[in-house]
């Protein structure tokens, strides 16, 4: 096990975790600092519920419909798609997967053969991809790009649309309605890794060891496990009321590797959820992993009787298993605590890794929390939250129980205090892999029990593409009710639910802001030295961000804003920390000016790891066109200084032009 550590001394990814060790669940407790996730999808760009009319991001000259562009240094890794339902549009249609700009992508195949067993490439294997036929299919494989991907269809699915949208009829009336949808997840890295562009040999050489990593017969174990591993076993009775101490060590370093509990009796679903499960590591005031037993296990409250076995977590018979690795430095206790009524029976099981000091050092790996949430009823229009948390770390998965819920509620998920969700979903049974409706299934990474529409106990597990965040995140889902969303009205329940969400990591943020420019603002201008290059004039916005507050079904009142529109790009100075590790910028700018592209010079100097690149949807809609378009400086740039002076050489865009109404300077700090 390696991880690279930069000359600057800030950690990145290593081709390990990168590619060949994307899925081995032993890595997780290793901290992606240097990693951003994001997501291209589908969704509804006016914030209805008609996702399929947004494919394209924009379409080229040719005629091909792109779906994902993006500049690396990246990697995707989730490919989930959904054209095959109806119509037999997806006949004659090529998927193309282009590298750094190459004039031949080297994917060209048809769509169905892609996501199928019959994908020559021999990268559509069980266990890390699902052929759902005609209702959905997804593929997880990791594809680095050093320079740029670009994926596209040879042609949109049925044709571009032809109803103008937003649609504000009913559902059941909107003509010509398609049924087309995806989503693509995938990670760019500060620093580059070392890596060269995917190629068909790359997926040769990383096969047999992904496939090895998401065996659940092998719990995605380390592929040359530890010799120290001990195992200790316990019963113990907890009367109501009580806490009891099920397991303790202290005074060395160590790594729980494997922890089984099973609550008597256990059909009683009194006994499994007002049982609750909290471990404390290193002395924390307050225990990292909190939550009733059932629920952390992803037992369904009223099916007790359904069973999963996923990578990291496996439940049966009123037994749980788990295989996340919790490293800790000084001491670990599990307690159970009883808020029930009875007398409860707890057996244990742990496994750990003693001395795991070399193993897991602290100083690359984070603690595992398990959050607890649930809303009994939810709130209409207000999102439902996995987890609200300020800190840094990655989340690695989460299971999520639910009765009499939509499958039309889109995830929404927020990094770092950008009002620009990163991550935006297209349906709730999409967001965990499936389509039409959740499916009784269970595969390593994703999969449902007691499955009914929108209701059951569901689990998706986030390995390459985990979920990374150096301040906050809140990661969560629309919630849809009686009322929306709109043209569906009358059609959904507000309805219960309940999640546990796995993260890593710890509760310092290492992403502080340290400088604001204001533009429009004369002495914030004048304090930055901001100048404008070019054909620049003055404009002014008022309008939303997309997500949870896009005034859509939560009203909300505009931003408003001041900026520059120019054709040359501009210049100013930002103040950042002395002692940073590298430093992220964040510009507020407007989407309706798709697919702005600039160089960047520091202090002269030129970023080479890649220009300035924001794309989304070709088309705005209902005034939602406020967009965080962030960009990270590596360290080299950076270290040592207390300020920066930034130029921004202006190439292309939709319009012309580059436009800017606020930067905001980050640094990120050893916390």
């Amino acid at each position: 096990m390696c991880l690279s550590v930069a000359a600057e001394g800030s950690l990145t990814d290593s081709a390990e975790t990168i590619e060949a060790g994307a899925f081995r669940v032993d890595l997780l407790p290793f901290l992606r600092r240097g990693a951003q996730t994001h997501q291209f999808c589908s969704y509804d760009r006016a914030g209805d519920n008609y996702d399929a009319e947004y494919l394209s991001l924009y379409t080229e000259n040719n005629g091909e419909c792109v779906i994902f562009d993006a500049m690396g240094p990246g990697c995707l890794s989730r490919h989930q798609m959904n054209i095959w339902h109806d119509h037999e549009i997806y006949k004659g249609i090529n998927i193309r997967y282009a590298f750094d700009d190459e004039p031949k992508p080297r994917i060209d195949m048809d769509i169905s053969t892609f996501f199928s067993n019959e994908n020559p490439l021999g990268i559509f294997q069980p266990s890390l991809a699902w052929d759902g036929k005609e209702n959905f299919r997804v593929l997880y494989h990791p594809m680095f790009f050093k320079k740029r991907l670009k994926v596209s269809l040879s042609s949109e699915p049925g044709g571009p649309g032809t109803t103008p949208m937003p649609w504000t009829g009913r559902y059941s009336d909107l003509p010509n309605r398609r049924n087309h949808w995806y989503n693509y997840t995938y990670q760019l890295y500060t620093e580059d890794p070392g890596l060269d562009s995917w190629t068909s040999e790359t997926a040769r050489r990383m096969m047999p060891a992904l496939l090895k990593a998401v065996d659940v017969h092998g719990l995605g174990s380390n592929p040359e496990p530890s010799r120290r591993k001990q195992e200790e076993a316990a019963t113990r009775n907890v009367g109501a009321g009580k806490t009891v101490t099920l397991w303790k060590r202290s005074g060395e370093s160590g790594a729980i590797t494997a922890l089984q509990i099973k609550v008597d009796p256990a059909k009683n679903a009194g006994a499994l959820f007002n049982s609750w499960l909290k471990i404390t590591f290193d002395g924390a005031a307050s225990p990292q992993i909190e939550a009733p037993v059932g629920c952390f296990f992803g037992a369904y409250r009223t099916s007790l009787e359904s069973s999963f076995a996923a990578l990291p977590l496996r439940f049966s018979s009123g037994e749980g298993h788990c295989s996340f690795p919790m490293p800790f430095w000084k001491s670990a206790v599990i307690q159970i605590q009883n808020r029930g009524q009875g007398e409860v029976a707890v057996a244990v099981t742990v496994e750990t890794n003693t001395g795991s000091a070399t193993t897991y050092p602290r100083q690359r790996c984070g603690y595992l929390h398990a959050n607890y949430h649930r809303e009994d009823p939810r709130t209409e229009g207000k999102d439902y939250t996995y987890l609200e948390a300020s800190g840094h770390g990655q989340v690695v998965g989460h299971v999520v129980m639910r009765w009499n819920t939509s499958t039309e509620e889109d995830e929404r998920t927020y990094f770092d205090g950008s009002r620009t969700p990163w991550i935006i979903g297209e349906g709730f049974e999409d967001d965990h892999d499936m389509g039409w409706g959740l499916q009784n299934l269970t595969q390593p990474l994703f999969g449902a029990i007691s499955a009914n529409d929108g209701s059951g106990s569901i689990y998706r597990f986030l390995t390459a593409d985990m979920y990374c965040f150096s301040s906050d995140i809140k990661y969560g889902h629309q919630t849809y009710g009686p009322h929306s969303p709109l043209g569906h009205e009358g059609m959904y329940q507000v309805g219960t639910e309940e999640s546990v969400t796995f993260w890593y990591g710890y509760a310092e943020p290492r992403l502080m802001q340290t400088d604001e420019l204001d533009i429009g603002d004369p002495k914030s201008e004048a304090a930055h030295a901001y100048r404008a290059k070019g054909d620049a004039e003055r404009v002014h916005g008022a309008y939303w961000y997309d997500g949870e507050f896009n005034n859509v079904l939560l009203k909300t009142p505009a931003i408003a804003d001041q900026g520059v529109s120019c054709t040359g790009g501009s210049s100013f100075t930002v103040a950042i920390s002395p002692e940073n590790q590298g430093v992220r910028l964040r510009r507020r700018c407007d989407k309706e000016n798709n697919r702005q592209l600039a160089r960047v010079f520091i202090d002269g100097r030129m970023v080479t790891e890649r220009p300035w690149y924001s794309v989304d949807y070709e088309k705005t809609y209902r005034g939602i066109r406020w967009f965080d378009s962030d960009y990270e400086l590596p360290a080299r740039y950076t270290k040592g200084k207390d300020k920066i002076s930034v130029r921004i050489e202006f190439i292309s865009s939709k319009t012309g032009r580059w436009d800017e109404y606020r930067y905001w300077a980050y640094s990120y700090v050893r916390p």
